[in-house]
């Protein structure tokens, strides 16, 4: 299930731009079975699956983030300074993995001993303890796929009310991103709807199917209804990336 899912998430890097054929690397078992024997952990079977699949190379999924094998030292250095850093009260226990970080200031773990597919967490510099992320791994990496074609059409609607509206951009700015995390707090309900559903299906739901079943369900949601009579884009609104 593992493998198939991180095959569907590769296609659609793939399809959509993000990385090309050459651009994806994964790594050898015997890379995997001497890296859990390095760190002296039994890595979950989601987590294993993908870095089969993008353990060295992922195209530009993971632009600015230290990822993979490669990158675990560096994420568990940045994890360990941020800690200590703050005198946090929650200190980097023995069964977290510190899979990624970006530029120093955060990063994100699971724990080894939370299934299969465990959940994500996000660890904050200003934070003292860490906050639940995504409720699995595979859902993670399938909305970091997502996002990377969301980030731009999203960038550019900041700046298409900046350049309508600027006598009051701020003002409009801080409206746009009250609207994104009403629909972000929409879409992680989805998220988590899904894991379970997919638990119970013994499958995992991919990125094409997710975008579906968002285009299906947000148009319900008054929020949806309140974008399109004030002409906003629609987050995530889209199915096939050149529609983005």
């Amino acid at each position: 299930m593992y493998v198939e899912f991180m095959s569907t998430i590769s296609q659609y890097l793939i399809d959509t731009g993000i990385s090309t054929a050459d651009n994806i690397r994964g790594c050898t078992e015997s890379e995997i079975d001497h890296f859990q024997r390095r760190i002296s952990q039994n890595l979950p079977l989601a987590f294993i699956a993908c870095l089969h699949e993008f353990g060295h190379k992922c195209g530009h999924l993971m632009d600015g983030d230290a990822f993979g094998i490669a990158g675990f030292d560096v994420a568990r250095e940045v994890a360990l300074e941020l800690t200590k850093k703050q005198d946090s009260p929650w200190q980097l226990p023995e069964n977290v993995i510190p899979f990624q970080e970006h530029q120093g200031y955060q990063f994100l773990f699971f724990y080894t001993d939370d299934g299969n597919d465990p959940s994500v967490w996000h660890y904050l510099e200003e934070d003292s303890e860490p906050t639940h992320s995504v409720p699995s791994f595979t859902a993670w990496l399938r909305e970091s796929a997502i996002n990377v074609i969301e980030s731009k059409p999203w960038n550019d609607e900041i700046c298409r009310e900046i350049r309508l509206h600027r006598d009051n951009w701020i003002d409009r700015k801080k409206m746009l991103d009250e609207y994104h995390q009403e629909a972000s707090q929409i879409r992680r309900s989805l998220i988590a709807r899904l894991v379970q559903s997919d638990i119970e299906r013994d499958r995992i739901t991919g990125p094409l199917e997710m975008q579906q079943i968002w285009n299906q369900e947000f148009p319900e949601t008054e929020l949806y209804q309140k974008l399109v009579a004030e002409q906003k884009r629609i987050p995530w609104g889209w199915t096939d990336h050149r529609d983005a």
